[in-house]
């Protein structure tokens, strides 16, 4: 079974990772969440392979613009798309879906890397802890919506490719003891009650832990991840052979990112983070090496359904594997496919369509 220990993080953090160069000229990428960080560099990676078309994301317009002058002047790249995706709105993810409809575009590639950090509870207008909906909730509504496009892409010999970064922190995400006495487990995980009291936490023993955690918000972010592996293992075991779309979960490793801004807001975490940082952390171009490793290589069916890690199919994490695990990622299935399809019917005629039934 998976399990993340100190040797195995610091010879991971110290892998140099291979640098792609297979031929995406045929090819029609999407980047979320361009902007900064991991999807920045991954952009530009991607830009510079001259794809068909390469469509990034940020947040709002202004961002867009931005990123899209960045990308182009980095990679030499002209004619970039970009366009406003707002994670914490599920409107903002069905407009960019109907944006992308209604433009006839097509995609060879999603590559879902958006997401945020907080230890703070507080809702999206939509009613959902903020961590919860982006990384989680909106990841997989963007994720369905888009299938059949990245499904009518695909071929038996070259699968297109849905890949969501996840991490490797979904190992120290805090088990949801009693998860089977609870009348609904997202429900659960949402309410303000739950989120604001104090559990023990794992954090203390992970590795890149700077301060012990205790909170069920300061655990928020590997859940989120761990829901995402769970999203892909169960998204993937449904998708019918032969398998035009490779789905898998990518761990960046730990990576200079601005992910770590709200503890860094701290004058004393932000000197330690920083030197943290400094002895442990990928750049965020190594890192970002990770997820389009999964966006473009040759390989995509091995790699289909699994957590990725240094470019390679690694195990999950222990809890995952298990049976409690498993019943809890196959329950959050189907209530996430519940909400979706109330939030977008297009959501239901997909999984009709396009997914196998489980058997009762």
């Amino acid at each position: 079974m998976g399990k993340l220990t100190v040797f195995g993080f610091l010879r991971e953090q110290w892998t140099e990772l291979p640098i792609s160069t297979a031929d995406v000229s045929d090819q029609s990428l999407i980047v979320v969440g361009a902007n900064v960080g991991l999807g920045n560099e991954a952009a530009v990676h991607l830009a510079q392979l001259k794809p068909k078309s390469l469509l990034i994301t940020s947040r709002d317009e202004v961002k867009c613009e931005r990123s899209k002058a960045d990308v182009e002047t980095r990679s030499g790249m002209t004619g970039i798309e970009s366009w406003p995706l707002e994670l914490s709105s599920f409107d903002s993810v069905r407009s960019f879906v109907d944006n992308f409809e209604a433009k006839g575009c097509t995609a060879n590639v999603l590559i879902a890397n958006a997401g945020i950090s907080t230890m703070k509870y507080a809702k999206t207008p939509d009613g959902y802890e903020t961590t919860f909906q982006v990384n989680y909730l909106s990841t997989a509504l963007l994720s369905i919506l888009m299938l059949p496009h990245l499904i009518k892409t695909g071929t038996p010999e070259h699968a297109s490719r849905l890949v969501i970064v996840s991490s490797e922190v979904h190992y120290i995400a805090n088990r949801l003891k009693g998860a089977d006495k609870w009348p609904s487990i997202i429900e659960t995980i949402n309410d303000e009650a739950y989120c604001t009291s104090r559990q023990v936490s794992m954090l203390a023993s992970f590795p890149t832990a700077i301060i012990t955690c205790s909170s069920v918000m300061r655990n928020r972010y590997p859940l989120s991840k761990l829901l995402e592996v769970m999203f892909i293992r169960e998204l993937s075991s449904r998708l019918p052979t032969p398998i035009l779309v490779a789905a898998s979960a990518v761990n960046p490793g730990f990576c200079h990112s601005r992910l770590s801004r709200e503890v860094e807001s701290n004058p004393f975490l932000k000197f330690a983070v920083s030197i943290y940082k400094g002895l442990l952390a990928r750049a965020t171009e190594m890192g970002s090496r990770t997820l389009v490793h999964a966006a473009i290589e040759p390989g995509e069916r091995e790699r289909h359904g699994h957590y990725l890690s240094s470019c390679e199919v690694t195990e999950e994490s222990d809890y995952a594997l298990s049976a409690e695990g498993r019943e809890v990622s196959k329950r959050l299935w189907h209530e996430t496919l519940k909400i979706l399809g109330d939030i977008d019917p297009r959501v239901n005629t997909i999984v009709s369509e396009h997914l196998t039934q489980d058997i009762a």
